[in-house]
């Protein structure tokens, strides 16, 4: 039977939806390191590599399927990351609601599901208002790092991030020109021969525009 693994250390506790306070980062890590947060880790491949190899960065992963989300958070448990913290959450709710201004130094989204159908772009979570949310959370000066294999949405990921007033373009490739990358959809994508689409934003320096 296998042994019971304690993941408190890095569970970032639920904040109930009728409860207005919001994560200090800061308190939760006990220090005041660069945050870098993953919203939909699935298995944790590259959060959890990073936050071996870079143990002066805190890294904050959100995952919604519990079953990925518990056995991200038992990786990181028996390896007693403590600059790891995982979330069970919606990740837009999560961003709008939870996260303080200007909290997080890099926004990693790779892999969205694309919501390919036409009558279900709707729920995709790259829209304006979340480009809007993610100009409160991220620091001055931060990147938000995009990736899908999905041509359609890899286009509303760009017109969304270079519509919005708070953020600059700085880096695209798409296919040979992508670098590789380590999440555990990436692998198995490339695998496929599909074309990877990658982007990164800066978030501008100084006044943000009004949400």
């Amino acid at each position: 039977m296998p042994t019971k693994v304690d993941i408190a250390p890095v569970v970032l506790e639920a904040i109930p939806n009728d409860v207005a306070r919001r994560h200090d980062l800061r308190t939760v890590f006990g220090n005041d390191h660069p945050v870098e947060l993953e919203l939909g880790v699935g298995k944790g491949r590259f959060l959890i590599q990073n936050a071996e190899a870079r143990p002066a960065v805190n890294f904050v992963g959100v995952e919604w399927a519990g079953r990925y989300f518990r056995m991200v958070a038992e990786r990181a448990a028996k390896r007693g990351l403590a600059n790891f913290r995982i979330a069970r959450d919606d990740a837009a709710h999560l961003v709008r609601d939870n996260l303080p201004d200007a909290c997080i130094d890099v926004l990693h989204i790779y892999f969205p599901d694309p919501w390919p159908k036409a009558r279900h772009n709707k729920r995709r979570l790259i829209q304006a208002p979340f480009a809007r949310q993610a100009a409160r959370v991220v620091k001055p000066g931060g990147l938000v790092k995009l990736a899908t294999d999905h041509e359609d949405y890899a286009v509303q990921m760009e017109q969304v991030f270079k519509a919005d007033p708070d953020f600059e373009s700085t880096y695209r490739a798409v296919g040979q020109e992508a670098p590789v990358g380590v999440t555990n959809w990436e692998v198995k994508f490339r695998a496929q021969g599909r074309t990877i689409h990658k982007f990164e934003f800066r978030r501008k320096q100084g006044h943000r525009a009004a949400l």
